[in-house]
């Protein structure tokens, strides 16, 4: 299991997720979520004012999982465990890659901040990892955050080459 136990996402933020998955973000409907939640349409928006707003919950949702399960890891928290548990979380979790890498174009405006905000968020652990190494003098890199963005382009490119 790659995460410890955490409280589940609302059940709209669940069900939003799993049709995002099945259809994408274009083809899933308020009234379809609505359908799969057992409420009325209407219901919807006193849980989240747009359908934007409700994406963004699903990605920042994503985000607080990945960040939750690397920091809740008993092992060493070097480069190489960053670079296995990201790799196994591809494939452990694809629904959430689909997401980040596919559905997330569809945010723009306030929603794309939000979104830039919790990338940079995901980027953090391993940035720390880079500076814990440069600190000892494992690595000599100049620009960790590069470094970081760098390397999770990286992992990310795994994933099409499965």
């Amino acid at each position: 299991m790659l995460e410890a136990a955490r409280p589940s996402p609302s059940p709209l933020t669940q069900a939003a997720t799993e049709l995002m998955v099945e259809m994408g973000y274009t083809a899933m409907t308020m009234r379809k979520l609505a359908l799969r939640v057992g409420i009325l349409p209407g219901s919807l928006y006193h849980h989240v004012d747009c359908k934007q707003d409700l994406l963004l919950n699903v990605v920042l949702d994503i985000v607080e999982r990945r960040k939750q399960a690397w920091a809740n890891r008993a092992q060493p928290q070097d480069l190489h465990a960053y670079v296995r548990f990201a790799l196994a979380r591809q494939v452990a979790l694809p629904q959430e890659e689909m997401i980040l890498r596919h559905e997330t174009r569809h945010l723009h405006g306030r929603h794309r901040l939000w979104l830039e905000r919790a990338m940079g968020q995901l980027a953090e652990p391993l940035h720390q990892v880079i500076e814990r190494g440069c600190a000892i003098g494992q690595y000599c890199v100049r620009d960790t955050a590069r470094a970081a963005v760098a390397l999770l382009a990286i992992i990310e490119s795994a994933n099409s080459l499965r």
